[in-house]
């Protein structure tokens, strides 16, 4: 341990402004080194692990013997060259035992990434995150001393400054060197030289008796002059002695540092040479045992360089970067700033706090039952940097992960730390002090890939990344000042309310009625059922005018207040406490947040309110603001609650708050993709993410024969599309036991099977009989199906195409039959007020589409043994949704579609007036495996809470026939599939959710005002968008939201409440980047419309949104393509798309025996022959390698997890990750088959669809069939479905309609929408 160490004065900083020079600078401060007590070359506890053998290598001879072995340059020259080669193979020759564990893991091939890496490091300007992202998963050893010199800062991203940079910076050490490590009696001849040639130039230059050398009293060997060169001499020399012992045991194994060769002798010099010269110019910090461990690996990677000018020059290079990386942890080593924040204790102390945060058992067990303290084995890994706990090869990987890592050498110092404890967390649970120490203090052998992956992922600390700034550089700010700049705050932020005190509530008023009830209570006797009905009509229409208008209220009869908290970002809204009734006046409430956040915002505003029957009254609201975050620190204050003009109230309210942003650059997975087989899925959820699976994907309810050419993929095999219904049809019909069923919509007419080559037995019953069937045969069927109570109350806005159901006909059909089916309000949870509670029941769905059923076990038909097959996505089992490829308008209604005849986009439409129906464009997905449990537990929960039947059976009941959760996949098999499982649902729909905050936290889910809610959709698009490399595929029903970074024209931004961050999430990513002058699409995929009468003001009013969300977007494209100078386009990064068809008339159609209206938007659409494809997709593709698939629309009632319930699945093939090379998986086919259906062709370029050719080509695509589509007159039909979406998007980010284009062809709705003064933005949004 370090004993007596250096007292360093407390004024003294580390600072690190020029080269060499960490606290004291070049010159020397003789009084503060000789006043100050320190112990050069003092010793730490060493231990020898990993293999090394400890031994102690005889002293190393002087100069002239190293001369006698090397007579010549060249021959010094080719020793050295061959010491360095067999040095290279003692590192590379690593053990068969470790070589083996690291190959379970996906690493990048070694020329690959030495070919990517070449390629970063030739560029004119180096990107710095580019070179961090390969840095991280491990570096080719030829190009690790370049790669590490930018990564410490010592080379600048311009590459024409590098050898300005290098010469000047070794001039400035040959310069130190010799006038730091001169001997006295070198110095004294050069001096005399020097003094008796000035002697004789000022003497004419006359020869005469040679002059008596002149030497002062105070500089001889004799000395003991504090100013003395040879006391100083001296002083050195005995730290140079303790330096050269250290070196001798560096590292004894590799001759690179031992032995008596003049290549390990010339080493050892060097470094030597290296630590004594930072000891001279850091008299405060001056030399400690185990500096010579950390110089070890800089030292060997820059003398092996493959440039020989480099590898000259290593001890230059090696002592700038040795400075610069002891410069992050040099306070561990000043005994006087132990206690302080930078102090050791503290490092310590946080790396205690990372291991409670991310198993508080095994801190536990370390901490408190066996007080194995942190002190006892960590100091040595923190101080070291790990370099005695490895095998060197081992530590230069690490360090890769080190230097690397956006957090700071130091933050992923102690994940790796922290992870180090956590691999052995078996080991060490079982053992006692002795046991324990004696594992941590000799760690064993393990898979490094391993263990840096563990500690990426670690849940990082609340107080992670503190840094200590003065707090007279942090500007300040008064609660009560104008409106500030906005900043934005991109990544995560990490929120604690901790109470509140001294709020002042308003006396309680039981007599006083809000105004919207006056005119209730003012109406004649007999009418006030009628004023009540309006106070519904009001809810409906205008609910904020509603909550706003109580608010001005106290309350109706209310007693003790309910006090809660908001957290917002501005005008969004991103956090909620529960609610406090015992301490109104010093309400605690000790809740924490996560929060994912992308806004622009001045302050996080902080709201405390009193909860009432219908609405919330306002206490006040306190403001932090936005740049004490910036800087990455903990802020941890009292904050003063303020009145609507930002003055604090009376009596001293005050809030306690901590909160913390991590920048989105920080986190160590923004766009680094999937990157490892061994991804754990998205964090803090409540499903996990499930192994070795089997994913099933579907475009369309069905797939016709040779539909698509032969897709290739990786290992020589090829795409093959499924057929949704087919194989739910098969399921349902072989189920034995168990059938689920949930639905928006499910018809019982529908038959699954209708293509005439591809007929099964039974294939042409109804769904609803099939289901009837099955329940006679003893199968429990069970069906969860929404209860569209708009039919009634909102009979408008369903003749507007809002809400049309069967809901009411399915009952009536199973009613008395033994299929159980269920209706199911949209009922809110428990925490609601009177007002969201009937916004819920009335506006909201239950939109989950969900098949489960038991089935045979796979090669086993002939076994008794069954398995849960899940069957989730897009497609509802109702009309309209059955459709090919094609698409047909017109050529299938008199075969597929005489019986299902849907077009809900015309009023009064139906088959007898003909075509053209709605095409339907879909996607769903078969989940087998552990996922498929989660699917059906999931339901269990609806329908425990929905339901009142338990009518549920006890798997355990079954469970010798069913077999239990498992894997359906062996290990080594190539096309299994990792999968988890997200839902946007709340308690209200759910049973089994916690009833507490911590419950919820505990559970992955949310919490707000007493409402427990699932909100893991949003996470898993906002994770996956995030890690995003390369581009996104989007197909969506709706594309809407971010709109607390909308323009607010002609709208009250905060009145909208469409916050979820998926479009703003995308756009941010295009901006970095641009900004990182790298290469990144998004393509979107939409319906032309919102399904219904496209004139209609709900679907005029989501259009505005939409168009709102996409000025949104292109507008930050568009500046940060300005700030780059860059004259292209915006939709060269972002593009929109919708689906059509068009077709000629061919002989033999159905002729309809009626006509629609005329001059009606059915009867132009009839005679154009052209209609929409409906896009009623809800899937992601990021980079070819991971999928959404679901029912959540992008939109803030699928996304908001407390208002439509929905489902989805995200999902990655192990072995088709995109790292060596783009992914060829099975969703890679996936989406090559989607293209091709709708651009009814292939192309080369569609593999690379982030390139600017790839997105051209497919807007010139897509623009001429928009021209053909709205063109007049069609000679044949439409060659492909994409059309571009019909906007146009000036250099500015505007979005407005094309020339001549305002409305769809053939009818007068608005391409771009219009705002509705009546229908509530929470019922369009």
């Amino acid at each position: 341990m370090l004993k007596d160490k250096f007292n360093l004065p407390h004024q003294k900083r580390v600072v690190l402004d020029r080269l060499g020079s960490l606290i004291i600078g070049f010159g020397f401060e003789d009084d503060l080194a000789s006043d100050l007590g320190f112990d050069s070359g003092e010793e730490l506890e060493t231990f020898r692990c990993n293999g090394f053998r400890s031994k102690e290598p005889e002293a190393a001879g002087d100069d002239d013997d190293e001369r006698k072995e090397c007579e010549t340059d060249e021959e010094e020259k080719l020793l050295r060259e061959s010491e360095v080669r067999i040095c290279r193979r003692e590192v590379s020759e690593i053990p068969k035992s470790i070589s083996s564990s690291a190959s379970l893991f996906s690493r990048l091939d070694h020329a690959d990434k030495a070919a990517e890496l070449e390629f970063e490091l030739s560029q004119k300007v180096i990107n710095l995150e580019a070179l961090q992202r390969i840095s991280s998963s491990g570096l080719p050893d030829g190009l690790r001393a370049t790669t590490w010199k930018l990564l410490l800062g010592y080379l600048p991203a311009d590459r024409d400054l590098w050898d300005g940079e290098l010469v000047n910076n070794r001039q400035k050490y040959a310069a130190l060197k010799e006038e730091l490590l001169l001997d006295p009696s070198e110095f004294s001849r050069r001096n005399d030289t020097t003094m008796a040639s000035n002697k004789q130039e000022r003497e004419g230059n006359v020869d005469g008796l040679l002059m008596r050398q002149e030497v002062s009293h105070g500089d001889h060997p004799l000395s003991l002059g504090k100013a003395s060169f040879w006391h100083q001499y001296f002083q050195d020399e005995e730290m140079a002695d303790q330096i050269d012992r250290d070196l001798q045991r560096t590292h004894p194994d590799m001759r690179f540092f031992s032995g008596d060769s003049s290549f390990g002798k010339k080493n050892r010099k060097a470094m030597r040479n290296i630590l004594l010269l930072f000891a001279k110019l850091n008299p405060a910090i001056r030399y400690v045992q185990g500096m010579n461990e950390v110089l070890a690996p800089l030292y060997y990677v820059f003398s092996t360089d493959l440039d020989a000018q480099n590898a000259s020059n290593a001890e230059a290079d090696s002592f700038s970067c040795f400075v610069r990386l002891l410069s992050d942890s040099v306070d561990h080593f000043c005994q006087q700033l132990d206690n302080s924040s930078v102090g050791i204790l503290s490092t310590l102390s946080r790396l205690a706090e990372l291991l409670k945060a991310n198993d508080e058992e095994l801190w536990r067990h370390l901490e408190l039952s066996t007080k194995v303290k942190p002190q006892f084995y960590a100091f040595r890994w923190i101080t070291l940097l790990l370099t005695q706990e490895f095998d060197f090869h081992e530590i230069m990987r690490i360090w890769d992960s080190l230097l690397s890592n956006s957090l700071g050498i130091q933050e992923m110092l102690l994940r790796v730390c922290c992870a180090m404890l956590l691999c052995v967390r078996r080991e060490l649970l079982k053992g006692d002090f002795p046991a324990n120490l004696k594992l941590l203090q000799h760690y064993p052998h393990i898979a490094i890939e391993y263990l840096l992956q563990v500690a990426q992922e670690l849940r990082p600390l609340s107080n992670t990344h503190e840094i200590v700034v003065s707090s007279d550089l942090v500007p300040q700010f008064n609660s009560s000042c104008v409106q500030m700049e906005q900043n934005l705050l991109h990544g995560t932020l990490y929120a604690t309310i901790f109470e509140a005190v001294a709020l002042q509530h308003a006396p309680t008023t039981t007599g006083c009625l809000p105004k919207f009830l006056t005119k209730a209570k003012m109406a004649p006797k007999g009418k006030f059922l009628k004023g009540c009905s309006w106070i519904k009509r009001v809810s409906l229409c205008h609910p904020k005018e509603l909550v706003e208008d109580v608010e001005e209220s106290v309350a109706i009869g209310t007693g003790m207040p309910q006090v809660y908290a908001t957290i917002d970002l501005e005008k969004a809204r991103v956090g909620r406490t529960r609610i406090i009734t015992n301490e109104p006046d010093n309400p605690c409430w000790n809740e924490s947040f996560r929060i994912y956040c992308a806004h622009n915002a001045a302050d996080v505003i902080f709201t405390i309110k009193d909860d009432n029957p219908i609405g919330a009254s306002l206490i006040g609201r306190a403001y932090l603001p936005v740049p004490k975050l910036l800087y990455g620190g903990e802020v941890d204050r009292w904050v003063d609650i303020c009145d609507d003009h930002r003055q604090p109230l009376g009596g001293g309210a005050k809030i306690h708050v901590k909160l913390q942003f991590l920048d989105i650059a920080r986190e160590y997975n923004w766009s680094q993709g999937i990157g490892s087989p061994d991804f754990r899925g998205v964090p803090y959820t409540f499903f996990s993410q499930k192994q070795r699976c089997r994913v099933t994907l579907y475009q369309d309810s069905h797939v016709l024969d040779n539909f698509i050419p032969r897709i290739p993929l990786a290992n020589g095999r090829y795409y093959e599309p499924q057929r949704c219904w087919e194989d739910i049809f098969d399921a349902i019909t072989n189920a034995r036991h168990l059938i689920y069923i949930t639905g928006w919509s499910v018809s019982t007419e529908i038959t699954l099977i209708r293509d005439p080559r591809r007929q099964k037995p039974g294939g042409d019953v109804t769904l609803g009989e099939l289901l009837k069937r099955k329940a006679r045969e003893g199968v429990r069927v069970l069906m969860l199906v929404w209860d569209d109570r708009t039919s009634v109350s909102l009979s408008l806005l369903k003749r507007d195409g809002l809400m049309a159901t069967h809901d009411e006909e399915t009952a009536k059909y199973f009613h008395g039959t033994g299929v159980h089916c269920v209706l199911c309000p949209r009922n809110p949870d428990d925490g609601r007020s009177i007002v969201q509670g009937l916004e819920t029941s009335s506006m909201f769905t239950h939109h989950q589409k969900i098949v489960v059923v038991d089935c045979e076990m796979p090669d086993e038909l002939s076994s008794q043994q069954r398995r849960i097959v899940s069957f989730i996505g897009g497609i509802d089992l109702c009309d309209g949704r059955y459709d090919t490829q094609d698409h047909s308008l017109f050529r299938t209604l008199d075969t597929a579609h005489r019986n299902d005849f849907h077009q809900p986009n015309f009023p009064n439409s139906s088959i007898k007036k003909g075509g053209p129906r709605e095409p339907w464009h879909d996607i769903h997905c078969r989940l087998e495996g552990p996922i498929a449990w989660d699917v059906l537990y999931s339901f269990e929960q609806r329908w425990r809470k929905q339901a009142g039947k338990d009518l549920l059976p006890l798997l355990k009941d079954l469970s010798n026939i069913i077999t239990p959760t498992s894997p359906v996949t062996i290990p080594e098999d190539r096309e299994k599939w990792n999968v988890q499982l997200f839902r946007s649902i709340d308690g209200g729909a759910a049973a089994g959710f916690p009833d507490t905050p911590e419950g919820a936290a505990e559970a992955g889910l949310v919490s707000g005002k007493d409402n427990i809610i699932d909100r893991s959709i949003q996470d898993a698009y906002i994770n996956a968008i995030r890690r995003a490399k390369d581009f996104i595929y989007i197909e969506n029903q709706y594309f809407l939201g971010s709109s607390f970074g909308w323009k607010a024209e002609g709208i009250k931004v905060e009145d909208i409440g469409a916050l979820h961050l998926i479009p703003k999430e995308l756009s941010l990513k295009i901006v970095s980047k641009i900004e990182a002058g790298q290469r990144f699409t998004v393509y979107v995929v939409v319906p032309m419309w919102p399904e219904g009468v496209p004139e209609s003001a709900s679907v005029q009013a989501i259009l505005d949104w939409q168009r709102r969300t996409m000025e949104m977007m292109y507008s930050d494209i568009a500046q940060a393509l300005r700030k780059r100078g860059l004259a292209v386009s915006p939709k060269e990064y972002l593009t929109f798309f919708c689906l059509a068809n068009r077709e000629v008339k061919k002989s033999g159609e159905y002729t309809p025996t009626e006509k629609p209206d005329p001059d009606s938007d059915y009867s132009r659409a009839q005679q154009a022959r052209r209609f929409m494809i409906y896009v009623h997709s809800k899937m992601m593709i990021v980079d070819d390698e991971y999928i959404i698939v679901g029912s959540a629309n992008i939109n803030q009632r699928s996304m908001d997890g407390a208002r439509d319930s929905e489902i989805a699945m995200g999902a990655f093939q192990p072995h088709y990750l995109a790292t060596r090379q783009p992914a060829c998986g099975q969703i890679h086919g996936f989406r090559m088959a989607l293209w091709y259906e709708h651009l009814s062709m292939s192309d080369d370029l569609f593999l690379q669809p982030q390139s600017v050719d790839c997105i051209r080509k497919v807007n010139t695509i897509a623009d001429k069939n928009w021209e053909l589509y709205s063109g007049e007159k069609l000679e044949r039909d439409l060659a492909g479905h994409l059309l571009s979406y019909p906007i146009g998007v000036t250099k500015d980010g505007l979005v407005t309609q094309l020339p001549g284009m305002e409305f769809f062809p053939d009818t007068k709705a608005r391409i771009l929408g219009a705002k509705s003064e009546f229908l509530p933005p929470i019922l369009t949004t």
